[in-house]
């Protein structure tokens, strides 16, 4: 049995793997194992094109962080996949430059479980159904809102309707030459528990 992590005591910074699990299962998403990640990763790569990390990557990032990819389940296969995690000091000046390698992503700019964290970063988003588009959706909200909501929280949308779903919770373009990436302010939402 995993030791329970409690969040610091930065309220709205709160890197705890079994947090981020918890909220993400309210959505149907579940955090994936080695081999559902390489399902995963493919179902990514199907969907967005372009370069997609290796699910070797995927895999080294869901260990980092503790709990990084989630996939959603349809007739027991996985039909969506959210993957995001926070970073570190050194991660959020990357992110703010849009130097953050998404392919080769360096592990020591993750936020280690149970560490304050200075951004939450969504990696990865793909959905095959409406349902799982929805669940993706949802759970990145309420993960915001309740774990991340007092740091800034950034995204890349790579697809039109990855630009939609974003912008749908609140996600707004960056000040950087970057224009996929998006993000939302540090205390843009009050908390909703």
């Amino acid at each position: 049995m995993q030791p329970l992590l409690v969040c610091h005591a930065i309220p709205g910074a709160c890197s705890n793997p079994n947090e981020v699990s918890a909220i993400a299962a309210q959505h149907g998403l579940v955090r994936l194992d080695d081999a559902q990640i390489g399902v995963a990763r493919a179902l990514a790569a199907r969907l967005v094109g372009g370069e997609v990390a290796p699910a070797s990557v995927f895999v080294a990032v869901q260990r980092a962080a503790g709990a990084a990819v989630f996939g959603f389940f349809e007739s027991d296969e996985i039909s969506a996949l959210l993957a995001a995690f926070a970073v570190n000091k050194r991660g959020l000046a990357l992110l703010q430059t849009g130097a953050f390698d998404t392919i080769n992503v360096d592990l020591s700019l993750i936020a280690a479980p149970g560490e304050a964290p200075a951004a939450y970063y969504g990696w990865g988003f793909a959905a095959a159904s409406k349902d799982g588009g929805r669940a993706v959706v949802k759970a990145s909200a309420q993960i915001h809102r309740e774990l991340y909501w007092a740091i800034p929280t950034f995204a890349r949308a790579v697809t039109a309707d990855g630009l939609r779903a974003l912008s749908s919770i609140g996600f707004r373009p960056t000040d950087t030459a970057d224009p996929t990436l998006l993000w939302i302010a540090a205390n843009s939402f009050a908390p909703s528990r």
